[in-house]
């Protein structure tokens, strides 16, 4: 009688299993993956960081390499949020990994065309105390991101100047153009931390 028990419980539990096993068809793993469409397009911006590395210290310094590389990554940043809000996927993680794949790239690019000469250190540390900025100001004191059109028109200049940087790498004349415009990009970062800084303040009173 125990033994027939134990064949009962044993045929039961195998049924679970196979009915849980079903469950995982084909179909349900492709909506998984069609779930992380857009981190998977985030994620192309931290291996074209890389590729845009190794480019660099392999001497390559072609317009089509960098460039590619460059017009690649302002596309997978101009999708990633779409295809998130269209398959219904925006979350915390995917806003935070969009950032951070953001500032990867563009530190990544631009630290390489200082160590090239074609723009100030300068430009990149202001780039990253901003990012740094947002983060602090997201995750410890307000508790969420303090919206600021600087900053987000801030982001948009930060790939046109790696576009423009890829496309025209020194000594060509838009990268000249760009190197003397780099005082008045430091001066809009600033700003734009600034605005950052008096909104939260705005928003505790």
């Amino acid at each position: 009688m125990t033994d027939d028990l134990d064949d009962a419980i044993l045929c039961h539990e195998g049924s679970i299993v196979t009915e849980a096993a079903s469950d995982i068809t084909p179909a349900s793993r492709g909506f998984a993956i069609r779930s992380q469409a857009a981190n998977l397009l985030s994620a192309t911006r931290i291996a074209l960081a890389i590729l845009w590395l190794v480019a660099f210290a392999s001497g390559l310094n072609g317009a089509a390499v960098f460039g590619s590389i460059a017009i690649a990554a302002a596309i997978s940043d101009l999708l990633d949020g779409r295809v998130a809000r269209r398959m219904e996927t925006v979350g915390a993680f995917g806003k935070w990994f969009d950032s951070i794949a953001d500032i990867v790239f563009i530190l990544t690019a631009l630290g390489c065309e200082v160590w090239a000469g074609a723009i100030p250190i300068y430009i990149p540390i202001l780039i990253a105390l901003s990012f740094s900025q947002y983060a602090i100001d997201s995750m410890l004191l307000s508790g969420a991101p303090i919206k600021s059109r600087l900053g987000h028109f801030g982001g948009v200049i930060n790939f046109g100047i790696v576009i423009v940087l890829g496309l025209a790498p020194r000594p060509s004349f838009p990268a000249h153009i760009v190197r003397l415009l780099c005082p008045l990009l430091a001066i809009y970062y600033v700003t734009a931390m600034g605005e950052r800084m008096i909104g939260y303040f705005y928003r505790e009173d």
